[in-house]
Order: C-alpha cells, then sequence, then structure tokens
C-alpha cells in the first residue's frame, strides 16, 4: 500500500515538472513572438541598405513561392485574365504584408529583347503617379530581378524575358 503511494506520488511530481516546463516554453515563445512584433514595428527603413535588403528579399520570395512570374507572364494573356488578376491579388497583398504602414511601392517590369532592356516601364501593381505622389521628394530604392522564363503545366511555356522592378520609398 505505502509503496503505492509512493508511486502515484513520483507521478504527481513529474506531471507537475512537465506541466511547469511546458509553461516555460510557452511563455518563452510569446516573449520571442513579442520581441519580434516591437522589432517590425520600430523597424525604420530610414536606412536606404534595410529597404534595399527588404526589397530583393520580397521579390525573390515571392518568385520562389510561385507569386511572382504568373503575374509577369500572365499580364498581356487575355486567355488567363482571371488567374492573372487572382495571383496579382495574393501578390499584392504579400508585399503590402511584408512592409510597414510607411512604405510606398510600385512592381513594375521592362521587357529585355535580344539582351536590350526597353525603356517603357509596364506598371503591375501602383503607377507613376503613386510614385511621384507617395514619395514626395523623400529616398527610393529600387530592386532588380531577372525573369528568364516561365514553365507551368497549367499555362505552358513561355520564353519571354523581363527585367521587374519593385521600386520603395519612405512616405514623408
Amino acid at each position: 500500500m505505502k509503496q503505492k503511494q509512493l508511486r502515484l506520488k513520483n507521478r504527481r511530481g513529474q506531471l507537475q515538472i512537465a506541466e511547469t516546463l511546458v509553461s516555460v516554453s510557452l511563455m518563452l515563445i510569446l516573449a520571442l513572438l513579442l520581441i519580434n512584433a516591437a522589432n517590425q514595428v520600430n523597424n525604420s527603413y530610414s536606412n536606404t541598405m534595410n529597404l534595399q535588403h527588404a526589397a530583393s528579399d520580397i521579390l525573390l520570395t515571392a518568385d520562389e513561392a510561385g507569386l511572382l512570374r504568373p503575374v509577369v507572364f500572365l499580364y498581356d494573356q487575355i486567355d488567363y485574365y482571371s488567374d492573372y488578376t487572382a495571383n496579382l491579388e495574393i501578390l499584392t497583398d504579400y508585399i503590402d504584408s511584408s512592409l510597414t504602414a510607411n512604405i510606398g511601392f510600385v512592381l513594375r517590369m521592362r521587357t529585355v529583347i535580344d539582351q536590350v532592356v526597353t525603356s517603357e516601364y509596364i506598371y503591375l501593381i501602383g503607377s507613376q503617379a503613386n510614385i511621384a505622389v507617395l514619395q514626395q521628394g523623400g529616398e527610393g530604392i529600387i530592386a532588380n530581378y531577372f525573369a528568364g522564363s516561365f514553365s507551368s503545366a497549367i499555362y505552358g511555356n513561355f520564353a519571354d524575358q523581363y527585367l521587374i522592378d519593385l521600386y520603395l520609398w519612405e512616405k514623408v
């Protein structure tokens, strides 16, 4: 009988230790999440190098996630207009959620023909007017990304080449 009581006490003690460890782990995770959230809120892009890294990371991640190329290559494809607009909306939401509220952005592209970049921009998100109004004399950066082809089981193969620009600036 005494031995059974000792086993029960040992199990209760082990359960209390496990509960304590779980509680401490959860508090630690919560603290890390709060620190990360505070860093994002306090993150100032006044240093253009930080803004440049953010823009490059956004373009790279968007391409790796399969968001960027469907928007770029389906831009003028009437057959896939609904897919284009759905992908454009997701891409816009992704870029917007990756930046703080005080950062303006425009996503644009230029065609590359025979290794020569055309001078005319095609605006995918935003416009030249957005840049002029929102920048208001502040400093902006441009991150470039080259997309040389797009192969998709749904949309087919595209061999066009584009230079994609993500233009970011701090709103004044």
